[in-house]
């Protein structure tokens, strides 16, 4: 029996070369805007939102598959559609045909869950052929393990019944992932053209938002034990809101990255929060739908938020400044929508001030 570790770690590493081979789309979206002639903020928002669209639609399909199939050989194939897809993405030509190679590597990255020498390829060059390398070391990893299916096939109400479970946090977990996609695809926009910041530098600035907000969803475990996990999830949606207006309206590039490398990253706290509540409530035997429900909601909110602060920038934008700082105000009012919904159905929450346990050991 192949060991439970070495399941996870290649488990991992799928996670890990998933969400570099997606956020990448983001990162580089200041040059590909200027490779591919220089659209707009509702291209931006058709960008992403597509393939948000695509991810979201067949990871609900393929969890359905996987409630009746060995994660350990089924995850890998998405992971190499992925790495492919990445590698097809760099054969754009025009901005439409980038549209429609990064919406086919989505349905890999629907699987699970997220200027170098040669150019904007590069990055994903670079991250298609590290998903290829994880296919093979995943499964090298989970070699001779023997896999025994579920004997009964859940209904039709079996999958209503998960909606009907998780139904409370379907909107907050929504609304995050709009602001969270907001704030990637745009944010190195809005420091490139309303601070003049370097493409590669702004890429990197929100790279950091990114692993500060990593290094905070550790502590989640303990700051849930000591003010509950319910006020925590508060306190990140209030956080977000706040980032994300005076990120939108402020006019100095120091306080606007000190607010998103500290207020902004609350985002990533909302996670362990609401999919520990989420835990709680679905059906372990539909385990891979229920998830799959769960993060389709999430991209779902991502493309909306995506397309609705592309649109709104585009009609109220006067100036390219304006239009790059619409849509951090939109991620802000999302955000604190978030706050008024979960506050709202506060009644409603039971074990609110349960921890979620801490991935980090006390001092």
């Amino acid at each position: 029996m192949v060991g439970q570790r070495r399941i996870l770690l290649a488990n991992s590493i799928y996670h890990l070369t998933n969400d570099g081979a997606v956020t990448v789309l983001a990162g580089q979206i200041a040059v590909l805007q200027a490779v591919f002639g220089g659209f707009g903020p509702i291209e931006v928002g058709l960008l992403g939102g597509s393939a948000l669209l695509v991810t979201a639609v067949f990871q609900f399909l393929f969890g359905i598959m996987a409630d009746r199939r060995d994660p350990s050989r089924f995850l890998p194939v998405g992971i190499a559609i992925l790495g492919l897809g990445s590698l097809l993405v760099t054969l754009s030509w025009s901005f439409w045909t980038l549209l429609v190679f990064v919406a086919l590597s989505r349905i890999g990255a629907s699987f699970y869950h997220p200027v170098g020498i040669l150019g904007w390829q590069s990055p994903f060059l670079l991250w298609g052929g590290i998903n290829l390398a994880a296919v093979a070391l995943g499964l090298y990893l989970v070699r001779g393990r023997r896999y025994r299916p579920e004997p009964s096939r859940p209904s039709v109400a079996d999958y209503f019944g998960v909606l009907r479970d998780v139904r409370l946090w379907l909107l907050p977990l929504a609304l995050g992932g709009a602001a969270y996609n907001i704030v990637s695809y745009f944010g190195p926009l809005l420091l490139v053209t309303k601070f003049s910041l370097a493409k590669d530098a702004a890429g990197v600035a929100v790279a950091l938002w990114i692993l500060a907000g990593a290094i905070a969803a550790f502590f989640f475990g303990r700051v849930s034990r000591r003010f509950g996990r319910y006020r925590t999830l508060l306190a990140s949606y209030a956080g977000i809101g706040l980032a994300g207006l005076i990120s939108g309206l402020l006019d100095n590039l120091v306080l606007v990255i000190a607010i998103l490398w500290t207020l902004g990253s609350a985002l990533f706290l909302t996670y362990p929060g609401i999919f520990a509540f989420v835990s709680e409530s679905s059906h372990r035997r539909l385990q891979g739908a229920a998830f799959g429900l769960i993060f389709a909601f999430q991209l779902l909110g991502g493309a909306a938020g995506l397309f609705l602060a592309g649109v709104l920038a585009d009609r109220f934008g006067s100036t390219p400044g304006v239009q790059a700082s619409i849509p951090f105000v939109v991620a802000g009012v999302l955000g604190l929508a978030g706050f008024v919904a979960l506050f709202l159905s506060r009644s409603r929450v039971s074990n609110a001030r349960k921890p979620v346990p801490s991935s980090v050991p006390p001092l």
